[in-house]
């Protein structure tokens, strides 16, 4: 019996959905828990904090979907199936277990919808994509349960096909949100176009503990708030809830998806020159590639991790502004358009939206995946020129070279906040697993660690335990070497709220 038979054996149990009870809104939270639940609660914090909003029910349902993780950090959620609940007043309801279903399945996201708004009947509906997220490429989830780079998460392509199939054309959404890293794509948006009327998502990483979902409270003043009114919120209390002077990276950005072709149209008409200029020899790869090289990349990490290669498009458009000043100027246009608010915490201005720019290099299957999008033809043609020049190697990524307790470390820099702290990433073997150790400089202190190797940026990042063995990687030549194990809490002390500081300076 499939997913969407098993789960109209149990419409009968929730009478609040009936047509006379439509209420202002329904939203719908497909929780993907995958190992941010598993290895940090992240899921179940999120799940307190929704029960805490304070939202009158009266004036919204909530409807969640939840599965991917092999463990929960409750005794509410079963790990080894999948679960519909609803949230009223405070509490959370069981709708129905529904067996072990694949989350990274297009059927599984289209039949939780399809379900959701016809036995919850709103005026407006609201979608929450949360888990991992990794861009164009990479797309969204990983469902534990089953293999990641086969059938363990959504491309953009499968979300499109399970948005269409849930009858969602037309603009049904509201509002789509992704509670997900680097989701704030024009590739992204210019799918959801089809089917919501706000987008609200992040250009790089999002800290573990994602939104605050107190936000849910200011549809108790506003019950029919637009995309745009409760996406401000969902981003105003995001950046209260870490606060000014927090070590995380934050963007969050609500862009009006009826304004977001003309960004693809504008990328398109830049590009186009580009390559006129690249094939004709009138401006060289050096140029393009060095001003590739100066723009603001999202979900970098060391060089071992995998690359997103996802740009701010302003800050694309900044870099090459002396070359085409009239078609820059009108991408700028086009995102102040489409671009209705966005904060975040870099050194640099972002615009709000981001591209795929291919730079890592090697990755042909990448420009395939990207060309099968079918965003606009002049950029896709670009990106192909511009790949054919490279050297099957990115710029090489300058490390700051320390000496941590006798031991070399190589750090990179992953981002730099704005009130000039910077984050950086240590290449490392974490309990034997490849990873990435988080350090914030200058105040030396280590975040914790994040696995590497997936496609999908883990949100977040793992705090260390005591007993953890900690090898760092090295380069030597052409591969990667390992320094020998070592206790973790041999070289640093434990400080208040799981960060770290090293116990000897970082020479």
């Amino acid at each position: 019996m499939n997913f969407y038979a098993i789960i109209l054996m149990f419409a009968a149990i929730v009478s609040s959905g009936s047509s006379d009870n439509i209420k202002p809104y329904t939203i719908m939270i497909y929780m993907n828990g995958s190992d941010l639940e598993s290895e940090i609660g992240a899921a179940t914090t999120d799940l307190i904090e929704i029960l805490d909003s304070g939202l009158n029910s009266e004036n919204a349902n909530v409807i969640i979907f939840t599965g991917g993780a092999d463990y929960w950090h409750n005794d509410v959620i079963p790990a080894n199936e999948c679960a519909i609940w609803y949230v009223a007043d405070g509490e959370l309801f069981n709708i129905a277990n529904v067996g072990l279903q694949n989350m990274g399945e297009p059927d599984t996201l289209s039949d939780f919808i399809t379900y959701a708004m016809s036995h919850f009947p709103a005026h407006k509906y609201g979608l929450v994509m949360w888990d991992h997220g990794g861009g164009a490429i990479a797309g969204f989830g990983h469902d534990e349960h089953f293999d990641y780079y086969d059938e363990g998460s959504l491309t953009l392509l499968e979300m499109d096909y399970a948005f269409k199939k849930a009858g969602l054309s037309g603009q049904a959404l509201e509002w789509l949100g992704f509670d997900a890293c680097l989701m704030a794509t024009v590739e992204m948006a210019q799918i959801a176009s089809q089917y919501a009327k706000y987008l609200i998502a992040s250009e790089d990483l999002e800290p573990g503990d994602g939104w605050d979902y107190k936000f849910l409270g200011l549809l108790n003043h506003y019950p029919y708030a637009s995309g745009y009114l409760l996406g401000k919120e969902i981003v105003d209390t995001f950046m209260d809830f870490y606060g000014p002077n927090s070590d995380e990276i934050l963007t969050l950005s609500v862009i009006d998806l009826n304004k977001v072709q003309p960004v693809m149209d504008s990328m398109g008409a830049l590009m186009k020159r580009c390559s006129y200029k690249l094939i004709t020899g009138r401006y060289s790869f050096v140029t393009l590639s060095e001003r590739r090289g100066n723009t603001k990349t999202f979900g970098e990490g060391s060089p071992r991790d995998s690359e997103s290669d996802m740009i701010d498009i302003g800050d694309m458009a900044k870099q090459l502004e002396d070359l085409f000043p009239q078609e820059t100027a009108a991408v700028h246009r086009a995102l102040d358009s489409a671009v209705l608010y966005n904060r975040y915490n870099s050194n640099i201005p972002l615009y709000g939206l981001s591209a795929y720019y291919i730079y890592g290099g090697q990755f042909y299957e990448n420009l395939e995946l990207y060309a099968e999008l079918d965003v606009d033809f002049a950029y896709i043609w670009y990106l192909q020129k511009f790949f054919s020049s490279l050297t099957g190697q990115e710029a090489a990524k300058i490390p700051v070279q320390k000496i941590i307790n006798g031991r070399q470390a190589y750090l990179y820099k992953e981002a730099e906040l704005n009130d000039g702290r910077i984050r950086y990433t240590i290449p490392a073997q974490v309990n034997g697993k490849d990873s990435d150790i988080i350090i914030c400089m200058p105040k030396e202190r280590v975040l914790g660690y994040r696995h590497t190797g997936l496609l999908a940026k883990p949100k977040g990042y793992i705090p260390f335990e005591e007993g953890d063995l900690v090898a760092f990687y090295y380069p030597y030549k052409h591969v990667w070497l390992l320094s020998g194990q070592m206790q973790f809490f041999d070289l640093l002390d434990c400080c208040e709220q799981n960060h770290y500081t090293l116990k000897k300076k970082i020479a």
